[in-house]
């Protein structure tokens, strides 16, 4: 398998109108990885809706950053990380830290994707090429100009949200008669009794009929 040559070992790209670029420094590349954790968790739908709800508790915007902090160090601190830490092994992490500080179990293989866009990323980084995180960061800051997109999703396993709706076939009556309070969720009966009134001025109560 081949491995990505450190900067100490690539050779210098030319640069535009002549002359030599000279390799970036491991701190910029480090900064560029670490931005780019912070970008490609910005666009996570599962973690976005968690932090939006709340459900990392009052802190959880920090918990979001701190999350970043966290994928980089893992990096940092395992020894060969670019062989050690694949696709499979960060998106383990992922949910992990999910579950942990979110309540959240993401099923929606997401947390794959996530994953690879990192490890794809800290590839390219490692190369020099920081292409791909300078056209993210730009899509951040026309984002921000707009005010932010709220990610809609129309459901998300957290927790026991789980057991909640599991047991919702269950418990239909109940919930039928909270629903029903919503006017706009009454439902309008086909057939109507309506009362007669007699000539005596006797109310006669006429049923359905049977079928």
């Amino acid at each position: 398998m081949a491995t990505i040559p450190h900067n100490n070992m690539m050779p210098p790209r030319p640069a535009p109108g002549g002359g030599v670029t000279l390799p970036p420094s491991q701190e910029k590349i480090q900064q560029k990885f670490d931005l780019s954790i912070a970008l490609t968790l910005s666009t996570w739908p599962a973690l976005t809706l968690s932090v939006q709800n709340s459900w990392g508790g009052p802190n959880s915007a920090e918990k979001r950053d701190w999350f970043a902090g966290a994928i980089s160090d893992l990096f940092a601190s395992t020894p060969n990380a670019e062989t050690t830490i694949d696709v499979e092994y960060l998106e383990e992490f992922l949910l992990q830290v999910m579950n942990d500080e979110f309540e959240v179990n993401v099923e929606d293989e997401s947390g794959a994707e996530v994953a690879a866009k990192v490890v794809g990323l800290r590839k390219l980084c490692l190369q020099g090429d920081f292409d791909m995180v300078d056209e993210m960061y730009e899509k951040w800051r026309e984002r921000q100009a707009r005010g932010g997109e709220k990610i809609h999703v129309q459901q998300m396993q957290a927790g026991d949200d789980n057991e909640d709706e599991e047991s919702t076939d269950e418990e239909g009556d109940v919930d039928d008669a909270e629903m029903s309070e919503a006017p706009e969720l009454v439902k309008v009966p086909k057939e109507k009794t309506v009362p007669k009134v007699d000539d005596e001025g006797f109310t006669e109560v006429v049923g359905k009929k049977r079928r």
